[in-house]
């Protein structure tokens, strides 16, 4: 596989923030992860062994749960939450 198969947006120390601000359950962690790596919805549910309608109910439900229309939104989102943490000492409501 190419160059974005290797894309970690964030170290291993990042990740546990990002999930610790966003409260996010051990799966849509490691969805919201491999969102952030570019994968499609079939490439998830081959990579964590789930149904491709499962990925697509996390997925959802993470739209829902941060007032989000789409994967481009919720990339932007977790990036804006961790730019935010860098910033200033407390994490922001909206994570």
């Amino acid at each position: 596989m190419g160059a974005v198969d290797q894309l970690e947006v964030f170290s291993d120390q990042e990740w546990r923030q990002v999930i610790e601000e966003l409260e996010l359950p051990p799966r849509q962690a490691q969805i919201v992860r491999q969102v952030m790596r570019g994968r499609s919805d079939r490439q998830i549910a081959y990579e964590l062994g789930i149904a491709v309608p499962t990925v697509r109910t996390h997925v959802t439900r993470l739209f829902r749960r941060f007032d989000l229309c789409d994967r481009i939104e919720l990339v932007l989102h977790v990036v804006a939450c961790v730019r935010h943490r860098d910033r200033t000492a407390e994490p922001p409501r909206l994570c």
